[in-house]
């Protein structure tokens, strides 16, 4: 069985390629989930929402499915992939970024944001930056 930093890397390397493609393609994305089942199969999630979803009410979705799966002990991390701006508190001026909510049933969350520029069809990333998670996954499971 693969550790709790092992799982979270693995759906790390699965959720960036897919939201690099999408923003190659489409320059934009919605937002997309993936989950290591107890099994240890990765898998990707899908929430029920409308026939055009809002970007928000998708997200909320995703973390309600993620979440009833933690409850229910069918899964052993998530996350999360999300097209976002990201502004500098400083000087007020704003990157696009893809932020990655990732969470372990035997580790902390983590939000990952990846600042990325697009020049036609070509991504470039930045540098990750990681940061304490905000929407934790498996806290209900546990509470």
């Amino acid at each position: 069985m693969a550790d709790a930093e092992q799982e979270i890397e693995e759906l790390l390397n699965f959720l960036l390629p897919v939201a690099e493609e999408e923003l190659s393609r489409a320059g934009e994305f919605y937002p997309y989930a993936a989950m290591v089942a107890v099994d240890g199969e990765l898998k990707s999630v899908t929430a029920r929402t409308g026939d055009e979803p809002e970007v928000g009410d998708l997200l909320v979705a995703l973390h309600e499915e993620l979440r009833a799966q933690a409850a229910d002990g069918s899964i052993r991390a998530s996350g999360i992939a999300a097209d976002v701006t990201l502004t500098d508190p400083d000087s007020g001026e704003t990157t696009d970024a893809v932020q990655l909510e990732l969470d372990h049933a035997d580790g902390d969350p983590v939000d990952i944001y990846v600042p990325y520029e697009t020049e036609g069809r070509e991504v470039k990333f930045g540098e990750l930056v990681s940061a304490a998670g905000r929407e934790p996954i498996f806290t209900d499971a546990t509470s």
